[in-house]
């Protein structure tokens, strides 16, 4: 029975709950000790995160670090194991050790990332989705509702290591949107239905390097948002879930650090003869009260989407189930119409190295998850200086990355889409754009048109001589996408339905269609055409 067991158990800052991959090989580390060797870079990777929680838990140990630095007047990440576990009990506010604990059986006090509940509340607790296999599957705690582009399956870990409830945790507390009546979003996103890009420059992958770096930016950023208007309080509340909830009530900004490390659900991890398992209790309203700041919350890792131009309506950046197309990462690098941070810069003596965006979401729909999307993309060192220096410098490479865009979107929709069509419906006179299945087909066909030149954008971009001649470049670009629609095109002939008896004038009739629209729609591709055939 529950009364039977210890009062605490699984104390994060001195038991060996976490599995890691060490220069020397595997080891188990409670949490100062990781955020030790952390600072001297020896951590490869963790066992038992799967990819959607990595950087939620990179954002969540930046986030403590950066609280207890500040709060002991220090800059500098690297410090040993018992500086991090007394200064992560200094952030309790004299509760002490129940708030880093995962199973606290009382539950009118805190355990890791689980507020205290009142006593009316105790009984009405519930395994999670009212289903005991369901609630012991640690993964369906986690903010994967369903699975689509992914192999991760909802309720399939019944028997999980400890540590794959600490990440769970971190990532449903810090990264869930709205889930139904009673399961709200964190705040650090714009609206319940939003969701939580994580974007960083890093100029080394390994985890202890990236979250030096990124610890280090923190600190001085912080000094940016307490400037601002939030009206965080320097002194403020850290561990967000320290605090008693009642489901209605909503901690204000004025109450937190700049740093805060939020919870959005009122979960508690339970533990009997069969083992851990999950329960949570319905809430009235969201844990922040921040919801009409749209996410804007100065959060180091969001890029503030300024597309409107209007400074009223900020927003933190959401992506659509697109995911991570160009058009997005190429606003992002660019900064343009985007509100960026310290995070997404570099810091001085990285110039002669090259760096990498890196950008990652779990974008969600109503009650679903429509995937998890990941990009990093190289920036070499020649051309960190259009990124990062001056306006006049950045301009003419920014130009030119819109119209290439632009360019494709054209090459997708004026050319290559008619022609497909007019291929598909047996070369009529006239296309229907309407036509349900005929859509289908195409949208198989324009997915694989952006992939191909997706994968290219960026390269090419980078490759792009000094000083840049727009005319030459976008020919060449051009030029590109030409080759990359033709193959689209053939694709389609070699692979999709045709009509039988409509073969040879399907085929030409596309063909027609393809030429007149490229060469109306870029002319500059006739002195191409042009060049090739007059003789030298």
């Amino acid at each position: 029975m529950m009364e039977s067991q210890p009062k605490r158990e699984w104390n994060l800052l001195t038991e060996p709950v976490l599995r890691v991959v060490t220069n020397q090989g595997k080891r188990r580390m409670n949490l100062p000790e990781l955020m030790s060797a952390l600072g001297r870079d020896e951590i490869h990777h963790y066992e038992g995160i799967q990819r959607h929680q990595e950087d939620a838990f990179h954002v969540f140990l930046s986030y403590l670090s950066g609280a207890i630095l500040v709060r002991c007047n220090l800059t500098d990440p690297v410090q040993n194991e018992e500086f991090w576990r007394q200064g992560m009990r200094g952030l309790t506010q004299g509760i002490g050790d129940d708030a880093w604990c995962l199973v606290v059986n009382d539950l009118t006090r805190p355990a890791f990332m689980q507020p205290p509940l009142p006593l009316e509340d105790h009984e009405k607790l519930k395994p999670m989705e009212n289903d005991r296999t369901i609630a012991q599957a640690v993964d369906a705690m986690d903010v994967l509702v369903t699975s689509k582009n992914h192999d991760v399956k909802k309720a399939k870990a019944v028997l999980p290591e400890l540590d794959s409830w600490f990440y769970t945790l971190i990532s449903m507390q810090t990264m869930s949107g709205y889930f139904g009546r009673g399961r709200y979003g964190i705040s650090r996103m714009n609206s319940g239905y939003g969701n939580r890009p994580i974007v960083e420059l890093i100029q080394n992958p390994r985890p202890g390097a990236r979250w030096h770096d990124a610890v280090v930016r923190l600190i001085d950023y912080r000094k940016a948002v307490l400037a601002d208007a939030y009206g965080f309080d320097p002194q403020g509340l850290v561990l967000v879930w320290l605090e008693m909830w009642d489901g209605s009530a909503s901690l204000p900004l004025s109450r937190l650090d700049p740093f805060y490390i939020e919870i959005c659900r009122r979960v508690r991890l339970r533990k009997d003869e069969d083992g851990i398992y999950a329960t949570d209790m319905l809430s009235e309203s969201t844990r922040i009260a921040a919801r009409e700041l749209k996410g804007v919350v100065g959060d180091a890792w969001m890029p503030v989407d300024l597309e409107s131009r209007k400074s009223s309506e900020a927003r933190a950046l959401t992506l659509s189930p697109e995911g991570l197309i160009p058009r997005i990462l190429r606003r992002i690098i660019f900064e343009d119409r985007m509100q960026l941070t310290t995070l997404h810069k570099p810091l001085p003596g990285w110039q002669e190295r090259t760096l990498w965006m890196t950008i990652s979401v779990l974008v969600r729909g109503e009650g679903e998850t429509e995937g998890f999307h990941e990009q990093r993309i190289a920036i070499p060192p020649r051309i960190q200086p259009y990124l990062f220096g001056p306006p006049q410098k950045k301009e003419p490479l920014a130009e030119l990355s819109r119209t290439a865009i632009e360019y494709a979107g054209s090459m997708e929709s004026r050319v290559l889409k008619p022609a497909v069509f007019a291929f598909l419906q047996g070369g009529g006179e006239k296309i229907d754009y309407d036509r349900v299945t005929v859509n289908a087909w195409w949208s198989r066909l324009s997915k694989r048109f952006n992939a191909q030149w997706s994968d290219e954008y960026f390269p090419w971009l980078w490759s792009i001589p000094e000083p840049i001649d727009q005319d030459v470049a976008l020919r060449d670009w051009t030029v590109r996408l030409q080759e990359f629609a033709l193959e689209i095109l053939r694709q389609a002939k070699d692979t999709m339905p045709q009509h039988s008896g409509r073969r040879f004038r399907s085929r030409s009739r596309a063909e027609l269609a393809f030429r007149g629209l490229l060469y109306r729609t870029f002319p500059l591709l006739k002195e191409v055409e042009y060049a090739k055939s007059t003789p030298r």
